[in-house]
């Protein structure tokens, strides 16, 4: 408040107050003040400023609108313009996006994997490590080794999960004996506002990224834990049984075979993917995909939280060898600590749970015909759209109605 009373007089405290906005979820104040603080005193921010912006940017073109509601972005080059207006055939491949649904899905879903007291369980076990990782800054993921001994709630449930993904390997055409040979697990706690979203991106280490190296794990998944809508007096509620604001989006797209095009960027290949899932968080519930896919989380104007435990399973056949160099290594990746108190540790052998079925939406009405004569027509007619942070085209969205995603 004492920030949006300065009303951003200085450009240090206008750049502030946009990265504040960016944690909140309010992408667009908070571009236009990063863009205005960068643009009076460059001289004054470094790349991490610029690589800020960026994200933002990013995450505005993630935001979901309703109806034609075209959201400007400050501070874009005259070439940014003129490419996204003149080409025309990528936004219509962009507004086709989701209406080609593959044949084999791309995640898989399983409900009621763990019991209420479990799910308690984890939430402590998330809070603690969470915290944990908030105050070690050169550790961003831990690393859970192949047949060592647990040290947390977390680490005793990869256990049960690694059946689950042995099988969504299966099913997304993967050689099931692959999942047998895993090296490891890292994994990492994530909490934020439902406001904020995640930018698509590549499960990559982080560490061999920055290297100009990419390494991707074998598959990616995420426990969904507490997750709620934010209640009249502001205090997130969390409903076991209902689906909750803030779907994880899956597209069929993965990193060229030359993926690297400067240092931390990666190319995507198809350029514009075909295909797109979408997965709602639901308490209890366990997401498997690919650790190859391009994936994010697409933010939402409520005002409750969402948190998951993400684990990327590495298996030897996506390394080199299984040596330290072709897996996550510290000082990002560590092990963690064992706690002192593991009572109630959580049970290996339970039946597997059914998987979930997907529902498939078709968006094939976003074609040019039936009255709509431009794009600006097409995207007139759409409920609900989003760029996805980096589509030429807005695309339509399945929007969550009544605790069920039905059609746009």
């Amino acid at each position: 408040e004492v920030l949006t009373l300065m009303n951003g007089k200085h450009p240090a405290t206008q750049y502030y107050l946009g990265s504040c906005q960016l944690d909140f979820g309010d992408y667009l104040s908070g571009v236009e003040n990063i863009s205005a603080a960068l643009a009076d005193e460059p001289e004054n921010f470094d790349a991490s400023a610029r690589q800020r912006l960026a994200s933002g940017r990013a995450g505005l073109l993630m935001q979901c609108s309703e109806g034609y509601a075209c959201v400007g972005v400050s501070g874009k080059g005259e070439e940014e313009k003129e490419r996204e207006e003149t080409n025309a055939e990528g936004a219509a491949k962009a507004a086709h996006v989701f209406s080609d649904c593959a044949a084999r899905p791309l995640v898989a879903v399983w409900d009621d994997v763990f019991s209420p007291h479990e799910l308690t369980l984890l939430d402590d076990a998330a809070s603690s490590l969470g915290k944990y990782l908030s105050e070690e800054p050169e550790v961003s993921t831990l690393w859970f080794q192949a047949g060592q001994s647990p040290a947390n709630v977390i680490e005793a449930s990869i256990s049960r999960l690694h059946a689950l993904v042995a099988d969504a390997a299966s099913r997304g055409g993967m050689n099931a004996e692959e999942g047998a040979h895993w090296v490891g697990c890292e994994y990492w706690v994530r909490t934020q506002t439902n406001r904020r979203g995640v930018a698509t991106h590549y499960d990559m280490d982080v560490g061999a990224k920055r290297r100009g190296v990419v390494l991707l794990p074998a598959m990616s998944s995420i426990i969904y834990l507490g997750s709620g809508s934010g209640g009249s007096d502001g205090v997130s509620s969390v409903e076991v049984a209902e689906l909750t604001p803030g779907p994880t989006v899956v597209l069929s797209q993965r990193p060229a075979l030359d993926p690297m095009l400067r240092p931390g960027e990666v190319a995507h290949m198809p350029a514009v993917p075909s295909a797109g899932e979408f997965v709602w968080p639901r308490r209890g519930r366990y997401a498997v995909f690919a650790g190859d896919l391009h994936h994010g989380v697409m933010p939402t104007d409520d005002d409750g939280h969402r948190t998951t435990v993400l684990i990327n399973w590495w298996w030897a056949s996506n390394t080199s060898n299984t040596s330290s160099a072709s897996l996550p290594r510290p000082p990002g990746c560590i092990k963690a600590p064992k706690e002192e108190h593991r009572d109630g540790m959580l049970v290996n052998n339970i039946p597997m749970p059914p998987l979930v079925v997907p529902e498939v939406v078709d968006c094939s009405g976003l074609v040019h015909g039936d009255g709509a004569r431009s794009q600006v027509d097409v995207e007139k007619r759409l409920p609900c759209h989003s760029r996805l942070g980096f589509l030429p085209a807005k695309a339509a969205l399945p929007v969550p109605r009544f605790g069920r995603p039905l059609a746009c």
